[in-house]
């Protein structure tokens, strides 16, 4: 090393030096103070100068009274994963700085509300994955300016009624992983500040008509993970500024026609995992500015044609793991914006060819594990930038009638992400995957009553006749598939030449080992005509 670089590192090793010995147990860094391993007790000999000191899995039970009461200047203190079981009277007192107080995952079950006497400058609060059974109702009258408390992962199952009386700056509160069963209707009525609410993952089966009605600054709302069934019609009518709704998996059965009509500034409401069979036409009317819509894993069956009407924001809409059997023509007709769409794992049996044409921006479309055997004419035709196609869990009917869906996987084969879709149908495609077929094995078999008039075979065709001609010259502009009517055997041709044949055989019975016909003549129609195919065979099993 350089005399002048290794001089610059002296100088900063002497700056981050602290002024007094670390205590024993400790690691000190200028203004933070780390204690971990087995430490017994809290060291009285913390560097005056500390503003921040964290205890990491230490083993002392206790904090007396006014145990940093030698250390004004702390500004931040956190326990995690300590063994505290019990607080002293007024235990951080003498901190006029303290502004961040954290004890997570210790195992007391209960607090006095004269342990956090005089904290005044407290901001935030962090009480979460704790033992906690209940609160006292004074527990924070000395925290006026507290704007984050955290209660999460404790066996909370009731709160007193005036508990957040004096918290009116508090603007996050998380009270998410416990066993509240029921809130009392004005208990936040004190946070008009309030911004973010979380009461994910409790117990509650409903919610008072008002207990929202006081919280006009609100923006986020957790409720998901509940047993709620029923939603009072204008619990969310006074959350004016609400922009992310949270609701999933609670046992929703149905939604008033009013309930988010005040909700003018949502922008993304999760409804996944409810029991909801019906959305009524008009029910998202009033929230204008969703970007994303979930209403995946409920019962819908089908969709009201103006459901999603007025969402011309929505980015992400997602109606997988549903019933829905159908969707109206103009079901999506108002969604310009929408880049995702998320319509697996349904019952749907066919699309109209008008489904998608308003949606120009949609970049992935998931039409996975339906009953789809096939795909209309021009149904892609307005999804300019769609590369993004799940079409696995179907059963493609690999035949004429999926032609088109073929040609347009061709056209974008180099854009397209892996594309999965594998034929249910005719049996001698079972399995193959549909982007790797040649376009001349999409075939239907023909029959009299395909082609509306009865076909005449060519040994009983008076050559030169009306209906000769007609076909000779529509043979001459078009591609001819002749088939037997069971579609057992195919041939396709064009005007110069026949260009693929299948054959499906079956082993002659009662014939030694696994033996097929050697020959056998097939007479094959099309509406270009008709011919006989002669196939002369023979295959046997190997032997042992």
């Amino acid at each position: 090393m350089l005399p002048g670089a290794w001089l610059c590192w002296a100088s900063l090793l002497l700056l981050a030096r602290p002024a007094q010995p670390c205590p024993m147990g400790c690691d000190c860094f200028v203004q933070e103070v780390f204690c971990s391993d087995d430490l017994a007790t809290i060291p009285p000999d913390i560097p005056p100068h500390a503003t921040d000191i964290v205890f990491v899995e230490t083993l002392f039970t206790m904090v007396e009274t006014r145990a940093f009461g030698s250390n004004p200047n702390l500004s931040k203190v956190v326990f995690l994963n300590t063994q505290l079981r019990h607080f002293g009277p007024d235990a951080f007192g003498g901190l006029p700085k303290l502004e961040d107080l954290e004890i997570t995952g210790s195992s007391f079950s209960n607090l006095s509300a004269n342990i956090f006497s005089n904290l005044t400058s407290l901001r935030k609060f962090t009480l979460n994955f704790n033992m906690l059974e209940a609160l006292p109702e004074g527990l924070f009258q000395h925290m006026p300016a507290l704007e984050s408390l955290h209660l999460q992962g404790n066996w909370l199952q009731a709160l007193p009624r005036r508990l957040f009386q004096p918290l009116t700056r508090l603007k996050t509160l998380n009270l998410a992983q416990n066993l509240l069963a029921q809130l009392p209707e004005e208990l936040f009525h004190p946070l008009t500040s309030l911004q973010s609410l979380k009461l994910s993952n409790n117990a509650l089966s409903g919610l008072p008509q008002g207990v929202f009605g006081k919280l006009g600054s609100l923006q986020e709302l957790f409720l998901d993970g509940n047993k709620i069934s029923e939603l009072p019609l204008a619990v969310f009518s006074q959350l004016f500024r609400l922009e992310r709704l949270w609701l999933q998996h609670n046992v929703i059965t149905h939604l008033p026609l009013p309930i988010f009509s005040s909700l003018g500034n949502l922008t993304f409401l999760s409804l996944q995992g409810n029991m909801l069979r019906v959305l009524p036409a008009g029910l998202f009317a009033h929230t204008p500015r969703l970007v994303g819509l979930s209403l995946s894993h409920n019962q819908l069956e089908t969709v009201a044609e103006g459901a999603f009407a007025h969402l011309s924001n929505l980015s992400s809409l997602v109606l997988s793991h549903n019933t829905i059997a159908h969707l109206p023509a103009g079901i999506f007709r108002d969604l310009q914006e929408l880049v995702k769409l998320y319509l697996g794992s349904n019952n749907l049996t066919a699309l109209h060819p008008a489904l998608f044409q308003n949606l120009s921006k949609l970049e992935l479309l998931s039409l996975s594990k339906n009953q789809l055997s096939t795909l209309p004419e021009g149904i892609f035709e307005a999804n300019y930038n769609l590369f993004n196609l799940a079409l696995h869990g179907n059963p493609w009917q690999c035949d004429c009638h999926l032609a088109y869906l073929f040609n347009w996987l061709q056209q974008y084969t180099d854009q397209l992400l892996n594309i999965q879709a594998y034929c249910a149908g005719p049996a001698y495609l079972k399995g193959q995957v549909v982007p790797a077929l040649k376009e001349e094995q999409l075939v239907c078999p023909v029959t009299r009553d395909r082609l509306g008039f009865r076909v005449t075979w060519l040994d009983d065709r008076k050559a030169g006749s009306s209906w000769d001609l007609a076909v000779q010259e529509r043979a001459a502009h078009s591609q001819c598939t002749y088939s037997n009517p069971e579609g057992t055997v195919v041939l396709a041709c064009d005007q110069a030449w026949c260009r693929w044949l299948n054959v499906q055989l079956s082993p002659q019975q009662g014939s030694p080992g696994l033996r097929y016909n050697a020959s056998q003549e097939w007479d094959l129609r099309s509406s270009c005509g008709s011919l006989r195919v002669t196939v002369s065979i023979e295959a046997r099993a190997a032997g042992p």
